[in-house]
């Protein structure tokens, strides 16, 4: 049998409307096809269509179809005729040709208008925000570099020397001269250009003191970009190259640094991320970095496994860069945050603005409310309310565009170019890609490695000289070459080793992602009690009955950074909460409190992290014995301009250093997750993949219960 009725109207209307895959099926040749849709759609597809068949004149009326309103059925009936399509209407008629020409015309109009933009964006880069020009992933290990000269908080700034400019006045190149067009002297930024954009705001008058005080300062004044490390002209090359390795061995590789006319640069402090990796085995490791200080470096790569071994190193930030943010680092006051007061029994709320800095210079004392806990080391001023005490204080957050606003208008117009590709973020080319890596036929490295490791849980006190690096992926599972760390990423190894434990975590959210993923992993074993406070804030407590298994998160104390706002009364200490904790047999403490502080000062974060090993040290002395647990913070995601300004990963790694030296000493644990994250194959992120944290939980299980 064939369908009734005209094919050409069944697939117009099955078309139009988009609710089929396929033609009008065969029907009964005792009852009509019926196809219900939508009446004035329908109507008017069937009218038009019959009007360019010539069934219709244009001056024809069709009655409209009998609806439920007019006492017919409630679905439209559109009977479809037994008629053959006439010769030529297998189709839909075309387009008349005044309306091809007007497409064709618009789509020109469209692309001229495009490739305007493109230009100018080229020209200005305000024209659609600061958001990077290149969106790659940082997929790469960042450097562990170090400081050009001892003491020295910024880099040599050479002036433009008459060969130089020479050059500029010759150069026909318009692409480049447009990169290159910062020859003039600048200026240091008049703090009155800064106050137009937001008179309103307190941190905004704070910064401009803070630039009056510093407009001097020659060492502010940014290279030109003649002078900065280019990623373009940086290459990399293998230091005794071979036609193959063997697993086990070093690979090192060379980097000279160039600046944009190819000269060789003649001191050092390019933040590098570099590993190796194999992506079909999912395998991947870091490389470290030898800053020699005179423009060249060393990156020396273990090979852990066989087989074709790719090399990628990243410019992430020239030297140049790294000045300008060591330079916004110290700036006091970078973050708008908001303080809400209410007065329940009034009705009475009003709003005012907080930041982490005491006293600023041009704000008399009487006008803030003190909120800061010398104690905890936490610093907290809020504006005093016109008309509501200070202990009305109920919430708070933080104003995000006010913020970027402030930050990327610290700011030379000079010092943008430093921070978009090619000048961040850059992949610098190499005269070799890849090497090959045969097997040895003898113990695996790591296996060989593995008895000269130090047991795993060890604490600061006894810190073993660092690897080269911390470990690799191989399909992947990570394995240690810190310590001797048995990958535990099975559920058995989760509850042999945290049975009869509590576990207490403080700090920020990538902690609490660990109390999430913990549950997950125990699944229908574990509960979490309800709780009235924010979940992204806590306490929250889950337990597994089966196994006696206790978990507790809470998130530390101001600053909070994030465009929510949250309970005042949800916050507390980290230093608090430690006093308060009676630890028993088998407690746990685990502290994550970097991510939130890159934004501030290095005074800031060291007074935070002595309040925290006062506390630390008040524990043992009340529960000798106890674990404590300090993670670090792994590498991240960078959106746009402000975010890369105000989190970039080389404020992470110096605050990880930090960290490392203000506990150095003490009986606490290191949990080093950043080469995790580094050189993982998946893209750059505060909150890593599943499998990331996962094997971050494998190596902290190995801390609580060491081989």
């Amino acid at each position: 049998m064939r369908p009734k009725g005209n094919p050409v109207l069944a697939s117009a209307l099955v078309e139009s409307e988009g609710a089929f895959s396929s033609s009008v099926s065969e029907t009964d040749s005792d009852s009509d096809s019926v196809l219900d849709w939508s009446q004035d759609s329908v109507f008017f597809l069937e009218t038009s269509l019959r009007r360019s068949r010539g069934i219709l004149e244009e001056d024809d009326k069709v009655p409209r179809p009998t609806t439920a309103a007019d006492g017919g059925s409630s679905a439209m009936k559109i009977s479809v005729t037994a008629e053959e399509p006439r010769p030529g209407e297998c189709c839909l008629p075309h387009p008349p040709t005044m309306h091809r020409h007007i497409q064709v015309f618009v789509s020109i109009v469209i692309f001229v208008i495009t490739w305007v933009f493109i230009q100018l964006a080229e020209v200005d880069h305000s024209l659609f925000g600061f958001g990077s020009r290149d969106d790659h992933s940082s997929i790469w290990t960042y450097t562990k570099y170090k400081q050009w000269a001892e003491g020295q908080k910024h880099f040599p700034r050479p002036e433009l020397t008459q060969e130089d400019k020479d050059y500029l006045d010759s150069n026909t190149n318009r692409k480049e001269l447009k990169n290159l067009d910062t020859a003039q002297e600048w200026e240091p930024l008049d703090p009155e250009d800064v106050s137009s954009r937001n008179r309103t705001s307190t941190a905004q008058s704070v910064t401009e003191t803070w630039l009056a005080e510093t407009a001097l300062d020659s060492s502010s004044k940014p290279v030109h970009l003649l002078h900065v490390t280019s990623g373009e002209q940086t290459k990399f090359q293998l230091i005794k190259e071979k036609s193959s390795y063997v697993m086990g061995e070093i690979l090192q590789v060379a980097i000279q640094a160039r600046d944009y006319r190819g000269r060789p640069k003649l001191y050092g402090g390019d933040s590098f991320r570099t590993k190796v990796h194999s992506p079909e085995k999912k395998a991947s490791t870091s490389g470290r970095v030898l800053d020699h200080g005179n423009g060249s470096y060393t990156v020396e790569f273990p090979l852990w496994w066989s087989g074709k071994v790719q090399i990628s190193i990243i410019l992430e930030h020239s030297s140049e860069a790294i000045a300008v943010l060591r330079r916004l680092r110290e700036v006091p006051v970078k973050r708008v945050f908001y303080a809400q007061y209410e007065d329940y029994e009034y009705g009475i709320q009003e709003d005012s603005e907080c930041f982490s800095h005491p006293y600023p210079a041009n704000v008399a004392k009487d006008s803030w409310c003190n909120f800061s806990d010398d104690y905890s080391g936490v610093s907290w001023w809020c504006r005093k309310p016109t008309s509501l005490p200070c202990d009305t204080f109920v919430y708070f957050g933080c104003d995000n565009t006010k913020t970027n606003n402030l930050v990327e208008s610290l700011l030379a117009p000079e010092e943008y170019e430093l921070f978009f590709w090619p000048n961040y973020n850059f992949a610098l080319e190499g005269l070799t890609s890849y090497v090959n890596v045969a097997k040895n036929y003898g113990p695996h490295p790591r296996q060989k490695l593995l008895s000269q490791l130090p047991p795993c849980g060890g604490t600061l006190s006894h810190a073993a000289p660092s690897p080269i690096s911390q470990g690799y992926y191989m399909h992947d599972v990570w394995y240690s070459s810190e310590c001797r760390a048995k990958p535990n990423v099975y559920l058995s190894n989760f509850t042999r080793c945290l049975s009869n434990k509590m576990l207490y975590m403080y700090g920020d959210s990538t902690s609490r992602q660990y109390f999430t993923t913990l549950k997950s992993i125990f699944g229908s074993n574990m509960y979490e009690q309800f709780s009235p406070s924010d979940e992204r804030l806590g306490p929250r407590v889950a337990v597994d009955k089966s196994h006696n298994f206790h978990m507790y998160w809470r998130f530390h104390s101001f600053p909070i950074h994030g465009s929510h706002g949250v309970l005042v009364r949800d916050v507390k200490s980290i230093v608090r909460s430690l006093d308060d904790l009676k630890c028993g047999p088998g407690c746990v403490v685990l502290i994550s409190a970097v991510s939130h502080f890159t934004q501030e000062t290095i005074e800031t974060y060291i007074s935070r992290l002595k309040a925290i090993r006062a506390a630390i040290r008040r524990l043992h002395e009340r529960h000798p014995g106890s674990k404590v647990i300090l993670k670090n913070v792994n590498t991240r995601e960078h959106k746009n301009l402000s975010m890369l300004l105000q989190t970039s990963n080389w404020y992470a790694h110096e605050l990880n250093n930090i960290l490392r030296e203000v506990f150095s000493g003490e009986e606490v644990t290191y949990l080093d997750v950043w080469d995790m994250t580094a050189c993982h194959y998946s893209t750059d992120n505060i909150h890593p993949t599943f499998n990331v944290v996962v094997n971050e939980l494998s190596l902290l299980l190995a801390h609580i219960c060491p081989l």
